[in-house]
């Protein structure tokens, strides 16, 4: 495999110990009990490892959402709580990597920008790569703690399975699925996404670009239903 292919299926591990930054726009429609609102979804989930010993390591994954809804004229911006995934991950891994950490969710400014209860939880991750695959899940489980139940409640599962192949050529092709379950609402809804994209070298930084459909295979009353569209840019650090 070329340096551009290595580096395009180490971008689908979550685990990988080097820094990448992913970049990721979502496009949802027919959200609400009305199914009139459109979403335009901005991620920003950069991955961070920190040395802890030279047999132990500590994944950090924060996650920056910000949502821009919009039903006939009225448009309403929103950003989702800040939220924390880490992962304690041995040093010398080599085709399969597996951790577990803390979760944290921070609680939401106001109503309008989600769940005002601070979650807690555990987050945990495995994935075994042989050449040219990437398959595995990343999950994590948040207890609400607090009383202030405005905006919904930070009580989620959320389990994101997937599976990638990278070919000689640097062009890799990912089928995964974003299950999230709300324990207080008994609700769930499973967003399937199959993208293609390739890896390129971009002022001596290999970056990836993705695209693909999204469909909402299973539903609530306020998520987004059909099809939509992903649109995503990562780098990989350093040189």
């Amino acid at each position: 495999m070329s340096s551009e292919a290595i580096s395009g299926q180490n971008m689908q591990n979550r685990l990988y110990p080097q820094v990448q930054l992913p970049i990721t726009y979502n496009y949802n429609q027919k959200l609400g009990a009305n199914n009139q609102i459109q979403q335009n979804e901005f991620a920003f989930t950069p991955i961070i490892p920190v040395a802890l010993s030279t047999d132990l390591q500590l994944i950090v994954n924060p996650l920056f959402t910000f949502n821009r809804n919009s039903n006939d004229q009225q448009v309403a911006n929103q950003q989702q709580p800040m939220q924390l995934a880490t992962f304690f991950v041995p040093t010398h891994a080599e085709y399969f990597y597996a951790g577990i950490g803390p979760y944290l969710q921070l609680p939401a400014t106001n109503a309008n920008n989600g769940p005002m209860q601070t979650g807690l939880g555990v987050s945990a991750a495995a994935f075994f790569t042989p050449e040219h695959w990437v398959i595995g899940a990343a999950m994590y489980n948040s207890w609400g703690v607090g009383g202030n139940m405005a905006g919904g409640s930070g009580n989620l599962l959320n389990v994101q399975p997937s599976i990638s192949y990278t070919n000689n050529h640097a062009w890799t092709y990912n089928l995964s699925s974003q299950i999230t379950y709300n324990n207080m609402a008994r609700a769930a809804a499973n967003q399937l996404t199959m993208s293609g994209g390739k890896t390129v070298n971009l002022f001596g930084y290999h970056t990836q670009i993705q695209a693909g459909p999204t469909y909402m295979v299973t539903t609530n009353s306020t998520s987004a239903k059909g099809f939509g569209g992903l649109l995503g840019l990562t780098f990989l650090l350093p040189k």
